[in-house]
């Protein structure tokens, strides 16, 4: 089997072409799917590293074999690869940027045999039919600009990390802090309704939304957090939370929305 060699400069602008592109396909299925715009990815910038590592694994590995071996080597690194970062996310920020938990055949939640299908067949694309368009153009760039595009793009991405991760360390375990007391606010609400209503009614079935909502507003005083406009764009892209001792607080994106901003 041959591999395709290739310059860490090389590697470096393939990596982020591909990472452009995942961003773009990603933010396209979302937003179709939730119907608003959903711009995707864990980093600040229009980039999924994810799609940017598989891309480049699939583009060296896969030129070469098979499509039926391609398909398979492509299906089972990206799982692999998709479960690892959902995994470190998680463990790492207590939120996860993508479920699968509603998914057949999922593990966890981070990875989903029909989501597997899906980046096997893509690979094939991309190792097949997209990377030898994608490498035309490249190919006549000359060694010199793509040596700078590559440490402008490494600069620029440290630098996204940087403010991602500081954006990220803390605060959502607040959030998280912030929306246990919600819910338990919430189930005490719930309580006390319940041990007021009639003897024939056993149980309250759902707080009306105004009593919900004034409950949330006041715990998200009493939290006296508030947000950056980068905050709110990092935060705004995590799918789900969860605590310490687990649990999915499954209102991120209420919770963030009702959050007051900081003025600047």
């Amino acid at each position: 089997m041959e591999v395709i060699t290739l310059t860490i400069d090389e590697a470096v602008l393939y990596f982020y072409i591909y990472s452009f592109l995942g961003w773009i396909y990603e933010s396209i299925l979302v937003s179709v799917r939730e119907k608003r715009w959903a711009n995707r990815g864990f980093l600040i910038g229009p980039i999924c590293p994810i799609y940017g590592a598989g891309g480049l694994l699939f583009a060296v590995m896969g030129t070469h074999m098979s499509i039926p071996l391609t398909f398979l080597v492509c299906m089972v690194s990206s799982a692999v690869l998709e479960y690892f970062t959902g995994y470190t996310l998680e463990k790492l920020f207590h939120a996860s940027w993508w479920d699968y938990s509603d998914m057949p055949l999922n593990l966890n939640g981070y990875i989903c045999l029909p989501a597997s299908l899906l980046f096997g067949a893509m690979g094939v694309a991309v190792s097949h039919f997209i990377h030898p368009v994608v490498a035309l153009p490249v190919g006549y760039l000359p060694a010199w600009l793509i040596n700078v595009a590559a440490l402008l793009l490494v600069g620029i991405t440290s630098a996204d990390i940087t403010v991602t991760v500081s954006t990220l360390s803390d605060f959502v375990d607040k959030l998280v802090e912030a929306d246990r007391l919600i819910n338990q606010a919430i189930d005490e609400r719930y309580r006390e309704l319940e041990n007021s209503v009639s003897g024939t009614i056993k149980s309250v079935k759902a707080l009306p939304s105004s009593v919900r909502d004034r409950i949330i507003d006041q715990e998200i005083i009493k939290s006296n957090i508030t947000l950056t406009g980068v905050q709110a764009q990092v935060l705004g892209k995590i799918k789900s939370m969860r605590g310490r001792s687990g649990g999915d607080s499954g209102r991120i994106r209420e919770f963030i929305r009702r959050l007051p901003r900081k003025k600047k």
